[in-house]
């Protein structure tokens, strides 16, 4: 599988910002090591700064479209990129939500994509599609490859698509990260040249010079991390990993991996698009990891954004660990 480029207008795409909350935005700018935003991101969206990284883990940031009710994909073909794509009052919105998930993965050391999410796309490489933003990455956002590292996620290996062209695309960084029983499995059944590191139960056990030394004798073979144990992987020992090997931020593009993180206090941000179609049925992000009425993440709007009458864009913060002095009552149900 190749790298492939596509064309994404500015005209086409062009956003009507309509609110931003400008102190927090200023703060994030000032704590940023980016020193200026790519042009074409301004022209069609807005200047983007992101600050630096914690000292134990990436800075990340989740992509997601999402329904006016909430889901995530259609129950008949599972495919997330069609929330936006069938959108048919606007398919010119449709290519700007995609636009923006390769403006985030320009700004990204690496990608966490959901092994479930690579069974359901089988042609999907995280790589930047636009030609303008490949360009940026180098000149304008320092960075050093032409894309971030697709990092696949999983929790025993088994659900992994071991043939899917993310592990043989030619000039694009890819990696595994799962539990020791993940390890065992792929061992056996990964057929690509790989090296595996760990099992590392705890950051402690993580030896990062041994990890950079092994990974630049040989680039072309794909890093498996084993992190945690049995078949549950620990994702802040992973975290820590990718920050310690040079990933400084991270865009989340599965959806169960960007709700485990806010369980843990671990999602930074969310650029959630919605559009304006109507789905039902029950593939919504978090179905599987509800939070409780007094424990459960906020946010600040940092951005909102529109795309004709059929796109609304958001960029939001995550805030953690916020409680009330007393339950708040709701008496209609009194």
């Amino acid at each position: 599988m190749d790298m492939v480029t596509m064309n994404f207008p500015v005209e086409a795409m062009k956003l009507t910002v309509l609110n931003k909350a400008e102190e927090i935005l200023a703060e994030l700018k000032e704590s940023s090591n980016e020193k200026a935003t790519p042009e074409k991101i301004k022209s069609v969206y807005d200047e983007l700064f992101f600050p630096a990284s914690p000292e134990n883990r990436p800075y990340t940031f989740g992509s997601i479209v999402l329904s006016m009710d909430g889901k995530m994909a259609y129950e008949d073909d599972p495919q997330g990129p069609l929330i936006a794509a069938k959108n048919l009052l606007d398919l010119d919105g449709g290519l700007g939500d995609f636009w923006i998930l390769n403006v985030l993965r320009a700004y990204a050391d690496g990608v966490i994509i959901g092994a479930g999410t690579l069974a359901a796309e089988p042609l999907m490489i995280s790589n930047c599609f636009d030609q303008d933003l490949v360009d940026a990455r180098f000149e304008v956002l320092g960075k050093k490859t032409v894309a971030p590292m697709n990092i696949v996620v999983s929790f025993d290996g088994t659900d992994i698509p071991l043939e899917h062209g993310v592990f043989s695309t030619e000039g694009l960084a890819a990696a595994i990260a799962t539990s020791p029983d993940g390890g065992d499995y792929l061992k056996t059944n990964f057929k690509n040249k790989h090296i595996i590191f760990g099992p590392y139960a705890n950051t402690e056990e993580v030896d990062i010079a041994e990890i950079k030394k092994k990974m630049a004798s040989d680039e072309k073979a794909i890093p498996i991390f084993l992190t945690g144990k049995g078949s549950n992987p620990d994702s802040a020992v992973l975290m820590y990993i990718l920050k310690k090997i040079g990933l400084e931020k991270l865009v989340i593009e599965s959806p169960s991996y960007m709700w485990h993180l806010m369980s843990i206090g671990a999602m930074d941000e969310m650029f959630i698009n919605y559009s304006s179609v109507f789905v039902g049925g029950h593939k919504a992000p978090g179905a599987f990891h509800a939070f409780s009425v007094n424990a459960h993440p906020h946010s600040q709007i940092l951005t909102t954004a529109m795309h004709k009458n059929n796109f609304i864009f958001t960029r939001q913060k995550l805030y953690y660990g916020l409680v009330e002095d007393e339950p708040v009552r709701d008496e209609r149900t009194m």
